[in-house]
């Protein structure tokens, strides 16, 4: 289809002028339509064409991750889109290496014509040719512009932290009604509240989850859904991890908290956690939910988790719930264990709360597992390898008489001949005789074909047998230790249905390789 595509594209720092201006700027999205409606209406060739719109509101140009424009490129893919029209080529992207590849590589590649009005770029009129050196300027200086503005951004929003200001996400608790002030939420502020004096009171944070989620309580995403009437049909999730985030949550004592991450570079997408003596706090920037008595006696009262030192090849523990499938949690110190943390979120009686194993008694059970299966392991090896050298025989042996016969054949077909031109037989004779004879010869060719893909197969079955009597001979070699070492190295996954029943999933093919 010979469709236009429109772009309009407006970012976060444009999207925050037009918030809190009187007045729209040149670049709002609705100036965009209106020029670029204006251009396809005033050029003949493009006039009567379809019209596409896509439309990135509040997203960066310094990456192409948008999904409108992402959208446009497929449809481009799909050959639905001969034209792409935006207001100038800093609409498009700021990224002047990615818009260079895209004018100079990938539209003239996918046939598609790229208009950019304020720039006075055609790429018709660049047929066969690159853009001239004022395009890759001008692309150039959009990207500098980028860089130029997210160090103003940066900078500002520093000034705004040292002052004390709010300039991240509001605190659940909180609520926005002025810019850069945060007030309490008459709502969510008594569930916070509620949940400091319960741990002070004694409760586990697992405790204060659960009666939340017993009660209906949403959570702090499902809150903001709710405010901003978005659909959210799943049931509250509070968990211990969110209780203990807001416990040792400065903030909730009235304190500002700023610059605890930072971004390293441009277009840096996981930033930095910065010490904690770097942060920037204002007391009294608003008002208290807790006091600061209560938010050390709440932070006292959290249980303290032993410090550890990780095992090799013990880092990452395969070990799943049989009844939710969700990953068992491990507990340390003396009592080191695994269990399901779903009857820690959700309903009291639930066949969940039978997951619990001592990972001492665990790992014996998959230890002597694992020697089981070593051991069932080479005696199926050596039983495959009397089956595959059964069939092997037995393919080459098949394969001799229908190579024999084949040949056979083929003499057959040579004394016909001659005994034809010796007027031993008829023609009528020697052509049915040719007839049957390629019959004959066209089902041996296919026999033959079958076998030697037959026999192919046993090699690659023979290989593979190979490696897994490798495998096996190699643990065969090692002590307890060692084997205990390479446990979770063999293990895939382990389904655990109560203290008594599991389900474990081997995986021996990468096993001792690197060995």
């Amino acid at each position: 289809m010979n469709c236009v595509a429109i772009y309009l594209r407006l970012s976060q720092e444009d999207v925050d002028k037009r918030t809190y201006q009187a007045k729209d700027d040149s670049n709002s999205i609705v100036t965009q339509r209106q020029l670029i409606l204006r251009y396809l209406d005033s050029d003949p060739s493009l006039a009567s064409l379809p019209r596409i719109e896509f439309c990135d509101d509040g997203f960066s140009g310094t990456n192409f991750s948008r999904p409108d424009f992402q959208r446009m490129i497929d449809l481009i893919r799909e050959g639905e889109i001969s034209t792409v029209v935006v207001k100038d080529l800093s609409r498009f992207g700021r990224d002047y290496l990615e818009v260079g590849d895209y004018l100079e590589h990938i539209f003239p590649f996918l046939g598609v014509r790229m208009i950019s009005i304020n720039d006075h770029y055609d790429s018709n009129k660049y047929s066969g040719s690159t853009p001239g050196m004022d395009v890759a300027f001008q692309n150039l200086i959009y990207d500098y512009y980028s860089k130029d503005l997210s160090k103003k951004v940066k900078t500002g929003m520093r000034v705004k932290q040292r002052q004390g200001g709010y300039v991240s996400c509001c605190l659940y608790g909180y609520k926005v009604e002025e810019k850069h002030k945060m007030v309490i939420d008459p709502e969510t502020a008594p569930v916070v509240r509620r949940i400091f004096l319960d741990v002070i009171g004694g409760k586990s944070t697992s405790q204060v989850a659960r009666e939340l989620n017993a009660e209906g309580v949403p959570t702090p995403l499902m809150y903001k859904n709710i405010q901003r009437k978005a659909s959210d049909n799943r049931k509250p999730m509070w968990t211990h991890q969110r209780i203990i985030d807001m416990i040792r949550n400065l903030k909730y004592t009235g304190c500002m908290v700023n610059h605890t991450r930072e971004s390293r570079r441009i277009r840096d997408k996981a930033g930095r956690r910065v010490p904690q003596e770097e942060w920037y706090i204002h007391e009294n920037a608003h008002e208290a939910i807790v006091s600061k008595e209560e938010f050390e006696a709440a932070g006292n009262a959290l249980r303290k988790v032993r410090p550890y030192k990780k095992k090799e090849n013990t880092e990452s523990f395969p070990l799943y719930c049989a009844h939710c499938g969700r990953k068992l949690q491990r507990t340390f110190g003396l009592d080191d264990h695994f269990y399901c943390a779903t009857p820690y979120w959700s309903e009291l009686e639930t066949a969940c709360k039978a997951v619990r194993w001592d990972r001492t008694e665990l790992e014996a059970v998959l230890l002597e597992s694992l020697k089981a299966e070593l051991s069932v392991l080479k005696v199926e090896s050596s039983k495959k390898k009397k089956d595959i050298e059964k069939d092997s025989t037995r393919i080459r042996s098949r394969l001799k008489v229908l190579n024999a016969e084949l040949k056979q054949s083929d003499a057959q077909r040579m004394q016909s001949y001659m005994d034809y031109k010796a007027g031993s037989i008829s023609r009528e004779e020697f052509l049915s005789g040719r007839v049957e004879r390629d019959s004959r010869q066209a089902e041996l060719k296919a026999s033959i074909a079958a076998m030697e893909a037959e026999y192919e197969s046993c090699i690659r079955a023979e290989n593979e047998r190979k490696k897994e009597q490798a495998t096996t001979s190699k643990a065969g070699s090692l002590d307890e230790e060692a084997l205990k070492k390479v446990l979770y190295d063999a293990i895939e996954k382990v389904y655990i249905t109560d203290g008594e029943h599991i389900e474990i999933l081997w995986k021996f093919n990468d096993l001792f390789e690197s060995g």
